[in-house]
């Protein structure tokens, strides 16, 4: 990267926790760069961080970033309490800037968001009645099926688990679910050579099995649990089908899978269930925000989904469609470079005034 520099001040962005030391090391090399870090991943409170061995040198390669964007202010907000505990830094909480090591570091966030499709490519959709009908004959479910569907990878930060038992108590307490609700887990597998994750997976797979043996009956299964990768156009059409999109994150930066869904949905129709722990659940507050660890309050919730009038679903949809639309990935990226550019600005500034005042 400082090979492909063409000058002692370029713009870089560096993207996530696999490069946390980056941003000193290039600070090192072109004291004038302009660094952009974005943090995908929550940042943990201090006392949660206070483990990890290499704080430290963590903190310290974060800190030569000139600007570096979380997804939400929480997370700047222990990203900062987290420096002030573990290194001698002076800190502005007005401006939300940390002084270390004679440079400064702007802490801003920044919700990361989806591209809006546009008019040609909304135009080239199936009807969402033509979705519908595709997925009811490929999973084989009744006509007048209440679909749910969760999209995410075999992580067990997503809650997968934590949905299914909501999922299982919705048919203990309202067994006339039962051969009319199903639910749609796509869960593209992951790390699995991990001893955790592989035993994860197996949980998933048992509980899914519990739930079917319990609630199934001849040519009908509550649960069906799709443990490989799909395609993006497979995923979309599960959004369209679908009556409920359910994100139940126990821990997410932001969680992009609830705003595809939203995006997916221009007939106004469907029910979006947000994680209270989801980053996005500070934007789309229509959706309907639960705590992923009371099974009660989710099944309540997916029942709430599941027999919404249409007329309330509109309202919510409309509401989240306006947010998606307005706050989207280029705005995100617009944003960070316009605090740049100021940044910049004010560093040429101050250049100036440095040389004016030694002539």
């Amino acid at each position: 990267m400082i090979a492909e520099a063409r000058g002692e001040d370029p713009v870089v962005l560096v993207q996530d926790y696999h490069f946390a030391l980056l941003p000193a090391m290039i600070r090192e090399k072109l004291p004038q760069a302009t660094i952009l870090t974005f943090w995908h991943i929550p940042w943990p409170n201090p006392e949660s961080f206070g483990i990890c061995p290499w704080r430290r040198e963590i903190l310290q390669g974060m800190l030569g970033s000139t600007i570096l964007g979380f997804h939400t202010r929480f997370h700047c907000k222990n990203f900062i309490e987290t420096v002030d505990r573990y290194l001698e830094a002076r800190i502005e909480h007005e401006h939300s800037t940390i002084a270390f090591q004679e440079k400064e570091t702007l802490v801003e966030s920044y919700p990361i968001s989806i591209e809006w499709p546009d008019e040609a490519e909304v135009a080239g959709w199936a009807p969402v009645e033509a979705c519908r009908r595709r997925v009811i004959e490929w999973l084989e479910l009744p006509v007048d099926v209440c679909l749910a569907v969760g999209v995410d990878r075999f992580d067990y930060t997503k809650g997968i688990l934590e949905r299914l038992n909501a999922v299982e108590r919705l048919l203990e307490k309202w067994p006339s679910w039962i051969g009319r609700f199903v639910f749609v887990q796509v869960a593209a597998p992951t790390r699995g050579a991990l001893d955790e994750y592989r035993s994860f997976q197996e949980r998933v797979q048992r509980t899914s099995e519990r739930i079917n043996e319990r609630f199934g009956r001849p040519g009908y299964q509550p649960v069906h649990l799709l443990a490989q990768h799909h395609e993006h156009d497979a995923v979309f059409e599960l959004f369209r089908a679908a009556n409920i999109c359910v994100v139940t994150s126990l821990h997410d930066g932001m969680n992009l899978v609830c705003k595809e869904f939203v995006a997916a949905r221009d007939d106004l129709q469907g029910v979006l269930l947000l994680s209270r722990f989801a980053g996005a659940a500070r934007e789309l507050s229509e959706a309907l925000i639960v705590n992923p660890y009371h099974v009660e309050e989710t099944a309540d919730a997916l029942h709430r989904a599941a027999t919404m009038p249409v007329g309330e679903q509109r309202e919510r949809m409309a509401s989240l469609r306006s947010t998606v639309r307005e706050f989207n990935v280029f705005r995100w990226a617009g944003r960070m470079l316009a605090d740049a550019g100021r940044w910049r600005l004010r560093a040429r500034i101050e250049a100036r005034v440095r040389r004016s005042g030694a002539d």
